[in-house]
């Protein structure tokens, strides 16, 4: 029989532990956890494999090749795209041919009776045969319930105690049949438990599941993994622990002298054991560990770290090259990632994970997880004021109470969430985190960011935060005072919460106040807005597209200033965007304008309103200066003092819904339709281009120091050319300039983005 190995799993649950490698190549006494299963199929004859890979598939290729220095042979299959568990072995069919294929994760341990599951499968003539297997706590798995005989009757996907029928868990080790295979579609995602074993189950196929006994766990935790360990070395499985057994339950590849030990304990090839160190009870000493004199380790892994003297670690975990100082103590839990460094004297507390290469400070106390910024890892800014976690649990709880802490400090703070539990979850925390530091919690029903954003106006919100949930991905978009967008100032105030640190918790502890109604004031106020610049009698017919409640927002707005809003051909046509920020709208012609001309669009259409004073933001395109000589309108930038008072004020130039009001007067007061006011902007083309370099705040000195550079220094450095206007700026991280220019079309536009990146690397 062949098997398909499944190796595509990024292990997102296990960092720092699966920090930089695929979770297969999580190492286990010394080995990836892939060779185990490689060991454990060759052990029954199974010796032509295919792994499947997703995630840093190289890193496997590299270590197992074609499999011969293992005794077996190897293929790879590299998915491009997400094809689900299914997916992917549809994908290996040329693979499989006309016979009956085991399939098996590439991330789990067991000692399986292959042989007898191999024999059920022919015995019954199955077209499916599932492995399950009894577990104690079953809710984090798929349950399958079946006959006596083996014939499956139902699952039960990860269900809530009170729907707990079975413990008999679903082990992600399977034999299909050629048939079976070729149910599933090809090119596109499939998974076993979702769909292909469902399939089977309706039509009435035969799908049989096999009681397996030994051992089995899924490693899909550092709990998870740290248990597996201490199982193996305990005798619990049947897994060769390539050493010898020095006295009952120490196993050792090396001689052990002067070391007090207390079974089970396991020591890998190449370590370096002090005389004065105590091992176990709950001991793995990993291939090239040093352990210190003094050291005392129990029911804890240690894979190829220097522990130092004198430092005390239960029930942790510690990777490669990471350094523990003298008299360091680690508590139950705590994760300590490949390179990083414990200061001497210091105490991490139980559950705390410590990301790779970061280091602490010499006797410090250590309660909140510090991990890296980059995007695969953990928390990241992808602006100033937004905050994207991917997979969402790079956020962690701990993490959020740190960053409620800082936002405490600041005063009564807003802070809402949508889209699901996780979201609810790390909202709750940071409310927890500002009341930690005295300050006031304030929870308003809103539904999407614009909605906080106004609130933070209407109720004088020193800071906000809207956390928002989509599929496995966290946003957390941050607000200042009266619900603008918050800058670089409170960016700088929130990063060191992500690296683990929390301000002190005050004395008082501060209040929680629940704001109901939210939405019913957000649309009011924008109507209000609208009323004061236009309160003619005159309406238009109009579309809103989208969907959310973004878009319903804008039809209440429209309809409470008395507009039709309806739907069909010819009409003007409004889309709001996930956040109720960015506006897009279609004329009735069909052309279509994205987020930026919709602004200038508004702009216009204030213009033509009569006011006589906007406050323009940075990225608000030039073209507006021509309108406001046009209508007479002063122009004011919005980053900075009385235009920075007014931008707050005129919303029309960042929220949809006072955008598509705006426009809507506009048509209204001239009874024209949306064709001719965007006929009534001026042509323009925007260019965009990144230039790395060492230092962005040297690069902007050296710039505005420059005579070719002489513009204003406002949201950027801009200049005017008689190509167009150009301006110059660092991105949020300071590691690279983005230039941006503007000119009447797109020839004109680059050729000013070619000379402004001349001049920039002629600079710097």
């Amino acid at each position: 029989m062949k098997a398909i190995v499944m190796a595509g799993g990024e292990g997102t649950r296990l960092r720092p532990l699966t920090e930089g490698r695929p979770k297969p190549m999580t190492e286990m006494l010394g080995k990836p956890v892939l060779g185990r299963t490689v060991e454990l199929l060759k052990k029954y004859g199974v010796t032509n494999i295919c792994f499947t890979l997703r995630y840093l598939p190289e890193m496997i290729k590299d270590e197992f090749g074609d499999g011969a220095k293992l005794g077996v042979t190897i293929e790879h299959r590299v998915e491009k795209s997400p094809l689900g568990t299914a997916g992917s072995v549809r994908a290996c069919r040329d693979f499989t041919g006309d016979e009956d294929v085991l399939i098996i994760s590439g991330d789990g341990v067991c000692d399986f009776d292959l042989g007898a599951l191999f024999a059920f499968h022919r015995e019954h003539k199955a077209e499916a045969t599932i492995a399950i297997y009894e577990q104690t706590e079953p809710t984090s798995f798929g349950l399958v319930i079946a006959d006596g005989d083996g014939r499956v009757r139902a699952f039960s996907e990860k269900p809530s105690w009170e729907n707990v029928t079975t413990s008999m868990v679903n082990t992600g080790v399977y034999v299909l049949s050629p048939a079976a295979v070729d149910m599933i579609p090809e090119g596109r995602e499939y998974d076993f438990g979702k769909d292909l074993f469902p399939r089977l189950l309706r039509e009435g196929r035969g799908l049989w599941a096999y009681e397996a006994t030994g051992y089995w766990r899924d490693i899909g935790s550092p709990e998870a993994y740290r248990q597996c360990c201490m199982d193996l070395i305990s005798g619990k499985t049947g897994i060769d622990l390539d050493a010898r057994e020095l006295s009952p339950g120490v196993w050792s590849q090396i001689e052990l002298r002067g070391v007090k030990l207390r079974p089970p304990v396991y020591v890998g090839e190449g370590c370096v054991v002090s005389p004065g160190a105590e091992l176990g009870p709950g001991a793995v000493i990993s291939r090239g560990s040093k352990i210190g004199p003094g050291a005392v380790i129990t029911d804890s892994v240690i894979n190829g770290a220097d522990v130092r003297a004198d430092c005390r670690i239960e029930g942790a975990i510690v990777g490669r090259d990471a350094v523990v100082e003298n008299d360091a103590r680690i508590l139950t839990g705590a994760v300590i990632g490949d390179g990083a460094v414990i200061g001497a004297g210091s105490l991490v507390e139980p559950g705390v994970r410590i990301w790779s290469k970061r280091k602490t400070a010499p006797g410090r106390k250590i309660s909140v997880s510090m991990t890296d910024a980059s995007p695969d890892i953990g928390p990241e800014f992808i602006k100033d004021h937004i905050l994207r976690a991917a997979p969402k649990r790079a956020l962690t709880p701990e993490t959020a109470v740190a960053i409620g802490a800082v936002l405490g400090k600041l005063g009564r703070t807003g802070i809402a969430h949508t889209g699901g539990e996780t979201a609810r979850l790390i909202a709750d925390a940071i409310a927890c985190g500002v009341t930690s530091s005295g300050g006031e919690a304030c929870v308003p029903d809103c539904d999407f960011e614009a909605e906080l954003s106004f609130a933070g106006r209407v109720f004088s919100f020193a800071a906000g935060a809207f956390v928002r949930e989509t599929g496995e991905e966290l946003t957390v978009t941050f607000f200042g005072s009266s619900g603008v967008a918050a800058g670089t100032e409170l960016r700088r105030k929130l990063r060191p919460a992500l690296f683990g640190e929390r301000p002190a918790m005050e004395e008082k502890t501060g209040t929680v106040s629940r704001i109901t109604g939210t939405p019913r004031v957000y649309i009011s106020g924008i109507e209000d807005e609208i009323r004061a610049i236009y309160s003619g009698a005159r309406r238009v017919k109009i579309s809103v597209r989208g969907t959310g409640a973004e878009n319903r927002a804008v039809r209440c707005v429209l309809a409470g200033l008395d507009h039709e809003v309806t739907s069909g051909k010819g009409l003007p046509a409004f889309t709001a965007g996930v956040g109720g920020f960015d506006l897009v709208c279609r004329d009735e012609r069909g052309r279509e304008l994205d987020s930026t001309k919709t602004a200038l669009l508004a702009a216009l259409s204030a213009m033509r309103l009569g006011v006589d004073t906007i406050a323009a933001p940075a990225w608000l395109p030039h073209a507006a200066e021509k309108l406001g000589t046009r209508y007479g309108c002063k122009l004011l930038p919005a980053e900075s003092g009385e235009g920075a008072e007014l931008y707050k004020r005129q919303r029309f130039l960042y929220d949809a819904a006072a955008a598509s009001a705006v426009i809507a007067a506009a048509m209204a007061k001239d009874g024209a339709e949306m064709t001719r006011l965007i006929d009534d902007l001026p042509p323009f083309a925007k260019e965009k281009r990144r230039v790395e370099i060492a230092s962005g705040a040297r690069a902007m000195r050296e710039m505005a120091r420059s005579a070719e550079f002489a513009a204003e220094l406002t949201g950027g450095l801009r200049f005017k050319t008689g190509l167009g206007w150009a301006m110059v700026a660092p991105d949020f991280e300071g590691k690279s300039l983005i230039l941006r220019a503007e000119a009447e079309d797109k020839t004109r536009a680059a050729e000013l983005t070619r000379e402004l990146e001349r001049r920039v690397r002629k600079l710097t």
